[in-house]
């Protein structure tokens, strides 16, 4: 049996060595976790290994820092063997250790009492005997080798009879033929990386859908001409592809039904704005400036753009200057919140008052003393749509972080939401 050991430093310096027990072992700073260490590094549930058998995963839970797996960024569950590295939140070296218990092997000893060794010597005079009797221990050996070479020859020579055809009239044709009728298979659209929601964004209006996102179609919009989505359609596609942009480590970030509708009806109030015309133009102008600004604070050039132009909100402005103000403050609130995924980022707009005010870790104390509470996942607590729907955070918030996306939205396209301007491109 394969015990795994995990191999790091605590807080005071001291080596530890914790076995994995059972077929789940969390790690994390909460003490409801199997492993609790209190490093501010890690998040409340950061990191989980899994058992099967003799195999082991591991898989970062959603973690604000992450977790790097030999160097590179754990993004998806992994297989571990020995020798294996682990960084847990940029910070916590763990090393893994894989002890299997060898197999215990018997042995007579000689100077052990009662045995006989006059009896350990009988089995050699036994083979003596069974030579002597004329029949040969070899011939049970040879006998099952010549039938076995009979068998073979006998296939091959009907094989050659029969023209080495076995396939022509024996229907396995048609059965691949009906396998495809019956379970169609689904080609998955490489550039597509998106999870899709257990209800899926509408994208086309067909008989039996409408506006309302009530819909059984499973169609991908983003195999579909812009100009044959539905309003939900759009928010869903321009969103999601705003969403990864604007994330550090989230390809697979997307928009549910009802959020892409509530991302649609502020799109909607936004539509045919020049202000807004006029400031992705002049974002467009700055591009280079602004990729250079947001660098400077480990920010996604995207996400700083828009923070600037829904700050500027109806009116026109100067972009660059807008997007200079605000880099401290949505810098020092990422520090807090996290900047690694889409939601983090829409945490972080949400939160922008409250640094304004010089308070940076109100949203991040909260989190924390919800995800003490509730029996929902750290991966669901940390998004605003969690947030505003139990009265978490205030509705001037949850708009501003609204209005931010759906803006967002509207840079990948502004045409298609009736603003006249190029997409915005960094």
């Amino acid at each position: 049996m394969t015990e795994l050991f995990l191999n790091f430093k605590d807080e005071n310096g001291e080596n530890v060595s914790v076995c994995v027990e059972g077929e789940s072992f969390t790690v994390g700073r909460n003490s409801a976790c199997d492993l609790c260490i209190p490093n501010p590094c890690l998040s409340r549930e950061h990191l989980k290994f899994e058992r099967y058998g003799d195999v082991f995963v591991v898989s970062d839970l959603g973690s604000s820092n992450g977790t790097t797996f030999n160097g590179s960024p754990l993004n998806a569950p992994v297989g571990i063997k020995d020798g294996d590295a682990l960084i847990l939140g940029g910070g916590l070296k763990m090393a893994i250790r894989l002890e299997t218990d060898a197999p215990t092997e018997y042995s007579a000893d000689p100077a052990s009492p009662g045995v006989d060794m006059a009896g350990a010597a009988a089995p050699p005079q036994a083979q003596v005997s069974a030579d002597s009797s004329g029949i040969s221990i070899g011939l049970f050996i040879i006998a099952p080798l010549l039938l076995l070479v009979v068998l073979v020859f006998t296939g091959g020579a009907i094989f050659l009879l029969s023209g080495g055809n076995t396939s022509a009239g024996n229907g396995q044709d048609d059965i691949a033929e009906n396998y495809d009728d019956d379970e169609p298979r689904t080609k998955r659209n490489d550039d597509d990386n998106s999870e899709t929601d257990s209800k899926p964004s509408p994208a086309v209006k067909t008989k039996d859908q409408s506006d309302d996102g009530n819909s059984t179609d499973t169609a991908n919009s983003n195999t579909i001409p812009s100009g044959e989505l539905t309003e939900i359609g759009k928010a869903e596609r321009y969103g999601t592809a705003f969403l990864r942009k604007i994330a550090h480590n989230d390809p697979k970030a997307f928009l549910t039904t009802d959020q892409a509708r509530q991302v649609s009806e502020k799109a909607k109030q936004l539509s045919g704005s020049a202000a807004i015309a006029a400031n992705i133009s002049q974002a467009k102008k700055n591009a280079g400036q602004i990729r250079s600004l947001a660098a400077e604070k480990n920010l996604k050039p995207d996400f700083l753009a828009v923070a600037a132009i829904m700050k500027l909100g109806n009116s026109r402005g100067d972009i660059l200057q807008t997007a200079r103000g605000m880099t401290e403050i949505l810098d020092k609130l990422g520090t807090q919140i996290g900047n690694e995924l889409a939601e983090d980022s829409l945490m972080v707009i949400a939160a922008y008052g409250q640094g304004e005010a010089g308070d940076f870790m109100k949203l991040r104390n909260m989190l924390q003393d919800i995800a003490t509470k509730s029996s929902a996942s750290s991966r669901e607590i940390r998004t605003i749509w969690f947030l505003e729907k139990n009265n978490r955070i205030t509705a001037a918030e949850f708009d501003r972080a609204l209005t931010f996306l759906a803006i967002g939205a509207i840079t990948q396209n502004p045409k298609d939401f009736n603003v006249n301007s190029e997409a915005l491109v960094f």
